[in-house]
């Protein structure tokens, strides 16, 4: 990484933030983030540019309301494969300058239609549900050819609208009509709780003649906001539902075009963000008067195209660089050739690697695809995984995908270990042809070699790791702990392997094992001395040497983790016999059984690819993170991120790294 600082004239600050967001290469700090707060010569955005940052703030909140509107009322219709990768808008350059030409104008009109569209949504459904309201008021009146206007008070009849529960209405108007004479009635019908009845009694009764009706449970029923007959105004209203359903419809119709306009509502507002963001991003620089400065890191290999861009914009403009300083902590971005880059999503899952440590991706790249490959133990799985990688990176127009470059790599990992290990779909060659197709072993007939086997790469695995952290040492000019930290560690365990399976070893297998007896005495020794050196008191010293020894049996645990390689690789080795056992059985049937045989059997082993590819990744990362990463990663890198054109929902390849 380097340092680099640009200097220049306010008047060219637009330019600078122009070339800078297209290059996307430098990572802008805040201007003397390591100065106390009151030395700082913040650079000021001027009110326009406030103004204009909250003019694009409310055109994204616009857009964003919008393409939600627009996904609620038409959801987006994906494809499985889209919901995995994401769904990109791709467009060339000239179809970009094409579409973000008046901006604001366009998005203001796309939510403007939104909003004249929902409100209208709103207001057809507010007046279908008073009709609805209405209509329901009103059905149980339906056949009352009255007027509502002229059920009321007159000089000498009162008629009235009343309710009464089904199940006692009937003895509810004789004790009314008991206390009330003259009283008449009329049942306008009869629902499943209450019977709506039409009631007309003297005008001389008065207010007594509505207390005998309530004392005899019928309650009055209002309807003064109607006029008109029931069965009349029900049929108005209805059709005026049918009007509003029509409008709906003719509305449905509109969204429909609407919608049309999503994919410029997707660039606008990425458009509109990256606008934004160039608004923005000047509040991190410094300034005076008439000058600005913009400060941030850069890659190294990337120095002098950053230079010559920025400097052919004007004469004025100075470009600086210089290494880091001792009490700098640049950001890290990791960085590979074509056959290790796919490995830094192994890494970056766990974490960035601190300035000026190593690098863990090209180290852990074999391992990786080696217990990938024994996790499946099958060419022929290999082959599919590969293949899909490959026709993934076409379908989403990824080729540089490291994910997918990582995929591909691991399913070419898969068939050569599944060919070593004899997996072809399984055991199939041996039972349609009788071969035996194994050329190291048979996971089936010797899973004990396949246990060594994997405790083997993993005790290779363990103490490359500690390699690893004793070069780490030495390159930082830290010789003596990679001699006492690593060195000792490394003669002791491969002493004791040495002393414990010399015999394996020949004729003269009796003498390294001799040999390596002492050495790992000499090296548990060392550790004694060592391993306590941060005490001042001997005693102590001694005693945190004796303990460390205890670590040996952390070392055995690691070697123990690496089973489960073995426990996938068997399970899948297994798992795939079973089911070649169960396909092939109706394969002797006539004419049906060999189709239903070669079906099932490509249904089956999808389902154990499936089952197990994830497993397979899962673990083998695992087994990077705590084994191996335990051994010298040294995480908490801070991430680089370049100032350039991100995007949500459009994909514009000439415009990254221009």
């Amino acid at each position: 990484m380097r340092r680099v600082t640009v200097l220049g004239h306010s008047s060219r600050l637009a330019q600078v933030v122009e070339a800078i967001h297209k290059l996307g290469l430098l990572h802008i700090t805040h201007y003397g983030e390591d100065l106390p707060e009151d030395e700082r010569s913040q650079y000021q955005p001027s009110e326009q540019a406030q103004r204009d940052i909250e003019v694009l703030d409310s055109a994204i909140a616009d857009l964003t309301y919008s393409i939600d509107f627009m996904a609620a009322k038409r959801h987006v219709n994906r494809s499985m494969l889209e919901n995995f990768t994401g769904s990109r808008l791709f467009l060339t350059e000239s179809e970009w300058q094409s579409a973000t030409l008046e901006p604001l104008d366009r998005a203001r009109s796309i939510h403007e239609q939104v909003r004249r569209i929902e409100q209208e949504l709103a207001d057809i459904a507010d007046k279908r549900n008073r009709l609805t309201t209405s209509i329901e008021e009103l059905r149980p009146w339906s056949s009352l050819q009255l007027p509502i206007e002229q059920v009321k008070s007159g000089k000498y009849v009162v008629t009235m609208l009343v309710t009464a529960d089904v199940r006692t209405y009937a003895s509810a108007l004789s004790v009314a009509a008991e206390d009330m004479p003259g009283l008449a009635w009329e049942v306008v019908s009869v629902g499943r709780e209450r019977a709506h009845i039409f009631v007309a009694y003297p005008a001389t009764a008065g207010e007594q003649g509505l207390a005998a009706l309530s004392a005899a449970g019928l309650s009055r029923v209002s309807l003064d906001q109607y006029v008109g007959v029931p069965s009349e105004l029900i049929a108005g209203f209805e059709a005026q539902i049918a009007d509003l359903d029509q409008r709906a419809r003719d509305v449905e119709a509109e969204i429909d075009a609407l919608v049309e306009l999503r994919s410029k509502a997707y660039v606008l507002y990425d458009y509109l963000v990256n606008e934004r963001a160039k608004k923005a991003v000047v509040s991190r620089f410094g300034a005076t008067k008439r000058t600005f400065v913009v400060e941030g890191w850069i890659q190294a290999a990337d120095m002098e195209r950053f230079r010559s861009r920025v400097e052919a914009l004007a004469g004025d403009l100075v470009v600086l660089d210089r290494p880091p300083l001792d009490s700098e902590v640049p950001p890290v971005e990791l960085t590979n050739g074509p056959l290790a880059a796919p490995f830094e999503v192994v890494t970056k899952t766990m974490g960035l690697p601190q300035p000026g440590t190593l690098d863990p991706s090209p180290y852990l790249a074999p391992f990786f695809l080696v217990f990938f490959g024994l996790a499946m133990t099958d060419a022929v799985y290999g082959i599919f995984i590969a293949a899909v990688a490959l026709w993934l990176k076409r379908k989403t127009r990824q080729p540089n995908s490291k994910f997918l470059n990582l995929v591909f790599m691991a399913g070419l990992s898969t068939i050569v270990m599944g060919a070593l290990l004899g997996g072809w779909l399984g055991d199939l060659p041996m039972r349609l042809f009788g071969m035996r197709t194994a050329i190291l072993f048979d996971p089936m007939e010797n899973p004990t070699n396949f246990l060594i086997f994997a405790f083997a790469l993993g005790l290779v695995h363990i103490l490359f790791g500690i390699c690893l952290k004793a070069y780490q040492n030495i390159r930082t000019g830290n010789v003596a702990a990679a001699i006492t930290d690593q060195g000792f560690w490394l003669a002791l365990i491969v002493g004791l392997l040495l002393m414990g399976g010399g015999g394996m070893l020949g004729p003269s297998g009796p003498a390294i094992a001799n040999v390596a007896k002492y050495v790992s005495i000499a090296s548990a020794l060392g550790l004694v001395a060592t391993q306590g050196r941060h005490h001042r008191n001997i005693l102590m010293r001694v005693g945190s040497g004796v303990l460390s020894l205890y670590g040996l049996t952390g070392y055995m645990s690691d070697v123990i983790s690496y089973a489960r390689l073995f426990g996938l690789g068997f399970t899948s080795t297994v798992l795939a016999a079973v089911l070649n056992d169960l396909m092939l059985r109706p394969a002797g049937t006539p004419i049906i059984g060999p189709v239903i045989a070669i079906v099932g059997l490509a249904f089956a082993h999808l389902f154990n690819i499936v089952i197990n590819i994830i497993g397979a990744y899962v673990h083998s990362s695992r087994l990077q993170y705590i084994e191996f990463f335990g051994k010298f990663f040294e995480s908490g890198g801070r991430r680089f991120v370049p100032f350039g054109f991100l995007a949500k929902y459009v994909d514009i390849d000439s415009l990254k790294g221009v």
